[in-house]
Formats: structure tokens, sequence, C-alpha cells
């Protein structure tokens, strides 16, 4: 009798165990004062709870979870960020009923190479695609979690670093890549999904493939 294949759910666990460890030994070794790792604690905890690494989280909130004062909140979330712990992605001004607004994101960066990155902290990030020469110098999965879109050129990228058949490039950069343009959180959990079951080359490409097409509706 053969074994039973872990479940998505199960798998989904697996991945966010192995981050957890990843985490506590990645934040201990980030030089931090002792306040700046229990408030670095408490925010990744935040993440784990909701299972997700890209949060809308408010100053208010904030100011709650650390209590402490909204513009201290500011040099905390600066001070997590110069050490790549975190990103934050500050969308464009948008004019609503109540005037203009700004979306904040917060991204927990768990990616092995993650401090390799050159995080500047600033009130606003151009969260613009990246060239694709860059990519190189870290993983897909943690340059997804920094994009609000997913370029074709990246997408291109990655299937040739996984030695996709040439004669489905054409499909997978048009009907596949249409479905992923405005989901890279999508894409980036299947990719977590892929990495709990170490899939490679042409086995990773058919299983991403089949889960956007699972996921996201054509």
């Amino acid at each position: 009798m053969k074994p039973q294949k872990p479940t998505k759910a199960i798998r989904k666990d697996q991945v966010w165990s192995k981050r957890s460890i990843h985490l506590r030994s990645h934040i201990d070794s980030l030089g931090l004062k002792k306040t700046q790792q229990l408030d670095a604690h408490a925010l990744v905890k935040v993440f784990f709870f909701r299972r997700s690494l890209r949060l809308k989280l408010t100053d208010s909130y904030l100011t709650k979870l650390w209590s402490m004062s909204p513009r201290n909140v500011q040099n905390r979330l600066q001070q997590l960020e110069q050490a790549g712990l975190i990103k934050r992605l500050t969308s464009k001004a948008r004019r609503t009923a109540e005037g203009f607004r700004q979306d904040r994101r917060i991204v927990l960066l768990v990616g092995k190479k993650s401090q390799q990155l050159n995080l500047q902290a600033k009130p606003a990030v151009d969260n613009s695609t990246p060239q694709v020469k860059t990519k190189s110098k870290m993983l897909f999965v943690d340059y997804l979690s920094l994009q609000a879109k997913v370029s074709k050129g990246s997408f291109a990228f990655w299937l040739r670093q996984n030695n996709a058949n040439p004669k489905t490039m054409g499909y997978l950069l048009s009907h596949i890549h249409q479905r992923i343009y405005n989901r890279p959180d999508t894409l980036e959990s299947i990719l977590w999904d892929a990495e709990g079951q170490k899939l490679r080359d042409s086995r990773l490409i058919g299983f991403v493939v089949n889960e956007i097409k699972s996921r996201i509706p054509a």
C-alpha cells in the first residue's frame, strides 16, 4: 500500500513550521536590541497567525501591539526594515470620498537571502517591478512578496531557470501569465507549496500550472 501524500493543509503547515524555525534564529542574528527583538517577535506572530507574508497593518494596530506612540511605531518599522526583517510597500495616493488615501503593506522577508537585500526605509516605497536581471540576487518567491504585479519578463526568467519546454513557453507566457499578472500573492503561495514537496523542473512547472488553473479563474 502506497503511503498517502500529505494534503495541501498539511504541506502548508510544514512550510510555515520551517519559516518559524528560520525566523527565530534569523531575528536573533540581526543584532537588534532586546526591546527591538521583542517587538520583532510580536510582529512575526501576527504574520504567522494570519498565514500571510504580506499584511495591511495600520499604525493604530501597531500602536496597540507594541504599546507605543505612533511616532515610535514609525521608528520601529524603520529599524526592522533596515535590519532586513520587513519591507514597507506604500501605494500611490488615490482619491476617495473621505479625501486622498494611501495603502501600506508590510512584507515579512523570510528567504535565506533576504538579509542581502539593499533595504532603505522610506515613508513611501516605489513598488514598481525591478528589472529582470536583479532576480539572480534573490529567490523568485522572495521577489514576488515585494511585487504588486507579476511581470511577463520575471515569469519567463523563472520558467527558463526551471527548464520549461520551449514548445510550451508561448502558452505559459500568454494564458497562464494572464491569470497571475495581478496575483503575485497567489503565485507566491503556490511556490511555497511546491517548495514543501521539493519539486523541480518539469514536475515543478506542471504543479504550478495546475495550481494556477485551480486557484485563479480564467
